[in-house]
């Protein structure tokens, strides 16, 4: 009878990337809080409020108007971190069910937002910060097809487009 052994969790295999993450998501988000490996997330995450608009360029005017808040969210890493990008939970707003069953809105059926058109898209080298905006911009794209002022959800995001801005000003 052969014994299983189980590997070697990603942070204990690469603190140097964790302790990374924890320097890049703290200056990018810092209403996000670690959390540590265990019972609520066995590979550890991220816990809190993304910020509203955390773009490279000006802010709409009126976009709390739009929207009112950052995205509330459970980032939640896998043991194959970073070789597999870890999973944002949305909690606030969270997707009614038809939403997640419907791929105009980028969530998966089990709840985590769908953040990339493909699974090649992600970098193991890649910010963890990168992810973190797109789910920022999902939020915004939320809200704009909650007041139905688009039918779908964009495929490449605010994040690297300013096509929905003009909506987001709160002037149409």
């Amino acid at each position: 009878m052969s014994a299983c052994r189980r590997s070697v969790p990603w942070f204990l295999q690469d603190p140097a990337r964790l302790q990374r993450d924890k320097d890049e998501v703290g200056a990018f988000a810092p209403d996000l809080v670690f959390v540590e490996p265990g019972a609520e997330l066995e590979e550890g995450g991220w816990a809190g409020t993304l910020p509203l608009w955390p773009f490279d360029r000006e802010r709409p005017a009126r976009v709390n108007d739009v929207v009112p808040q950052g995205l509330e969210v459970v980032v939640e890493y896998t043991s194959a971190y970073p070789m597999v990008p870890p999973n944002v939970h949305p909690i606030s707003p969270r997707p009614e069910l038809y939403e997640r069953s419907q791929s105009d809105w980028h969530v998966l059926p089990s709840g985590p937002l769908c953040l990339f058109q493909s699974t090649g898209q992600w970098r193991p080298e890649a910010s963890l910060t990168e992810l973190l905006l797109k789910a920022a911009g999902w939020n915004l794209e939320y809200f704009l097809m909650k007041a139905e002022l688009i039918s779908r959800m964009t495929e490449s995001g605010i994040v690297s487009s300013a096509e929905l801005d003009p909506l987001l000003s709160g002037a149409v």
